[in-house]
């Protein structure tokens, strides 16, 4: 109710001016922008063949104190803790205030817990009856207890440099949690300033997005987010340093990987009606041993039905990727699977840090799509590639519904205490 977008065909695009209207029961209400219309200006940003603009508050030049107060003031009034998600892995909110919240969050399959708070925020906008106002720490608790990891990284309030400061490590350290498979939810004290930065910044600096394309990402799913576009900046070359190479060679990783993917295609891409060919890939971050071949198992028939004498032997395509194009069954709707090393008569299983298998999903599939899913990386249980997937697909033309109906950005979950 809160993000607005709309895809235009203009036939001309020099000398047009513009305002944006809210219509409601009362009436027409014009935004009002300090004396004349928004002037349209296209630099040359683009997703598609679409022009992509800023994305521009109605009608208000607040600050960041200003814009944050407000939020945050509304949400502590009524004792709520405000969720959003931004990709299947992804959250941002406020901070929770009662055990309720907690186990909110929990319930929304999050797994890790990001807190930029300060020590003085912790204290002040606490979770109550637990001691959080004398002992900051004392949240980690009860995380823990629910299974969940807890990462506090203190960072100043309304502080550009302190942003700055954050970004690099936690930048790199979202990526590695999310290929571990985990659910992060960042929160500051509103969930608009620090939490906002720490995904914009995993956005821009690990996936590769624009600055344009990170801000409709976010924007989309938390529209009160505000942009430390300065503070984004300053850390990129600071994260460069420490972790571009890694971020470089993985990046170029995953485009040869794709593109041997591409080459070694295997299934007639049409088939019955009823039935999904769907292509299994993965990758090793090192080579595999010698002589090793790898097999896809999982939860269906066509899987082996985790019987790994009936599992499917993945083609091998040089010393780290295998492939198999599998045909399924629109009627195993959820699928569950792993990778398994075969070496001789042992076997090695991919292991997940917070447990559990892949999935995939093709009960709404009627037969006439090619499935491919990312290439996978043994033992990681997702992929940069994934996500990039995912935060692109809300962005494409007609994609701020379409990116939602694939499952992406969706939950507006605003929760109360009891």
């Amino acid at each position: 109710p809160d993000f607005y977008s709309v895809d235009v065909e203009l036939t001309q695009t020099t000398g047009i001016e513009y305002k944006f209207i809210e219509l409601h029961c009362d009436g027409v209400h014009w935004e009002e922008t300090g004396g004349g219309n928004r002037q349209l200006h296209l630099d040359g940003e683009k997703v598609g063949d679409v022009n992509l603009l800023p994305v521009e508050k109605f009608g208000t030049t607040a600050s960041e104190s200003d814009h944050t107060a407000s939020f945050y003031s509304g949400v502590k009034t009524r004792g709520e803790v405000s969720v959003r998600r931004v990709t299947s892995q992804i959250f941002i909110g406020s901070c929770p205030r009662s055990i309720q919240h907690i186990d909110y969050l929990k319930s929304l399959g999050i797994t890790c817990i990001a807190n930029f708070q300060s020590e003085d925020d912790c204290k002040r906008n606490c979770v109550a009856g637990i001691g959080m106002e004398d002992n900051a720490q004392a949240v980690r608790r009860e995380y823990e207890r629910r299974g969940m990891l807890y990462v506090w990284t203190p960072t100043a309030d309304m502080c550009s440099e302190g942003r700055t400061k954050m970004l690099p490590q936690t930048s790199h350290s979202f990526a590695c949690l999310l290929r571990e498979g985990h659910v992060i939810y960042s929160h500051c004290n509103a969930g608009v300033g620090r939490s906002v930065s720490a995904v914009c910044g995993y956005l821009l600096f690990v996936l590769g997005l624009t600055e344009r394309q990170m801000q409709h990402v976010v924007a989309s799913s938390r529209p009160a987010a505000f942009f430390d576009f300065d503070a984004l900046r300053r850390a990129r070359p600071v994260f460069d340093d420490a972790f571009g190479d890694e971020a470089r060679v993985r990046a170029r990783d995953d485009k040869t990987l794709r593109d041997q993917c591409q080459l070694n295609a295997t299934a007639n891409q049409k088939t019955s009606v009823g039935i999904v060919p769907v292509r299994f890939s993965v990758a090793f971050a090192t080579p595999g041993r010698q002589g090793s071949s790898v097999v896809v198992i999982g939860s269906c028939t066509e899987l082996g039905s985790w019987n790994l004498k009936q599992a499917v032997t993945m083609k091998t395509c040089g010393p780290n990727l295998h492939v198999a194009d599998v045909a399924l069954s629109v009627a195993a709707g959820h699928i569950d699977y792993k990778f398994v090393e075969f070496d001789g008569d042992s076997f090695r299983w991919e292991e997940f840090k917070v447990g559990g298998n892949r999935s995939v999903d093709i009960a709404m599939n009627d037969g006439s799509d090619f499935v491919k899913l990312p290439v996978a990386r043994f033992g990681e249980l997702s992929s940069d590639e994934k996500q990039r997937e995912e935060a692109i697909a809300v962005i494409l033309p007609g994609g701020m519904s379409a990116g939602r109906n694939r499952g992406y950005p969706l939950v507006d979950a605003t929760a109360q205490g009891a």
